[in-house]
């Protein structure tokens, strides 16, 4: 028998990635020379690895143990590849990618504490919308992603974050201060949100919806900050997490609309997907659950 590294992280890739195609584009490979490694594998172990009577890559009973076995074997290279001839552990690269408000609040504070604990480990990030995040790491274009609670692969590994509480900001003098307004009431207001990329604001308008009320846009922007300005300047209504906005709301700069009933909490989660380095994803992951703090701005 004889199997190589390549068809092993072929195999890994597959499962990972749920189909052939997906796993040639992760591997940069065409799907043609992903299949062949992973007949190669087959031939060498006397069995087949995956169902081919499934549209996805589903594995067999044996394919299953197979499977464990070699994200042990692969994890053991990969560590052994870290070191150079002087024992120095080389540089990893790991893609993170987060929204807006997490770049605003513990982000920073997190690159600086990772680089104090572990310089070896580079992050490149992404700060994007959380649907067009989501879609990059099922793509295995990213590692890990922090975004609001949504439907993840069954495969994916999902650690909670804590929860962000949400407030509907305008400018000073919309409604009497003090004032709980129902949301029948705001069926007028024009709100300015997200766009169709931002899973935080479909989550706003499916509860909005839930509750009987179908937000008016006047404006869509893919920036918190474009849309807190926006509403000071009278140019509509916008959901922003509450305790980012504190400092503005005690000031006076922007008006807290207070709803009944009030609006909800958002969940945020650190997401990555099963793979040769998940012992270190995990590890990142426990991290930023101990600083994601997304109440405090870092640059105030």
């Amino acid at each position: 028998m004889s199997i190589t590294h390549n068809q092993l992280i072929a195999m890994l890739a597959v499962i990972d990635c749920g189909t052939f195609d997906r796993a040639a584009v992760r591997l940069n490979l065409s799907q043609s020379t992903v299949t062949k490694r992973i007949q190669e594998l087959e031939a060498s172990m006397g069995f087949l690895v995956f169902d081919r009577s499934k549209r996805q890559a589903i594995l067999t009973h044996q394919g299953e143990q197979f499977a464990a076995l070699s994200r042990e074997t692969v994890a053991s290279f990969a560590n052994l590849s870290s070191f150079n001839s002087g024992m120095k552990a080389r540089s990893t690269k790991v893609s993170l990618g987060v929204t807006e408000i997490s770049s605003l609040t513990w982000l920073p504070r997190f690159l600086e504490i990772s680089f104090e604990n572990d310089p070896a480990i580079q992050f490149d990030l992404t700060i994007d919308m959380s649907r067009n995040l989501h879609s990059s790491l099922e793509d295995g274009d990213l590692d890990l992603i922090v975004v609001p609670e949504m439907p993840f692969q069954s495969n994916a590994n999902v650690e909670r974050l804590t929860g962000v509480e949400l407030t509907l900001v305008g400018r000073s003098g919309l409604v009497p201060e003090g004032e709980i307004v129902e949301l029948s009431q705001l069926q007028s207001f024009e709100f300015i949100t997200q766009g169709k990329s931002s899973g935080y604001s479909k989550s706003i308008r499916d509860w909005f919806a839930n509750n009987g009320l179908n937000l008016r846009n006047s404006v869509s922007v893919d920036s918190l900050h474009a849309m807190v300005g926006l509403a000071l300047a009278g140019r509509g209504v916008c959901i922003a997490p509450r305790d980012y906005l504190i400092p503005m709301i005690r000031r006076g700069r922007i008006a807290e609309i207070l709803t009944e009933p009030k609006l909800p909490t958002m969940n945020y989660c650190v997401v990555h997907h099963p793979s040769p380095h998940a012992t270190l994803f995990k590890r990142i992951a426990y991290d930023i659950q101990n600083v994601a703090d997304f109440q405090s701005p870092y640059f105030v």
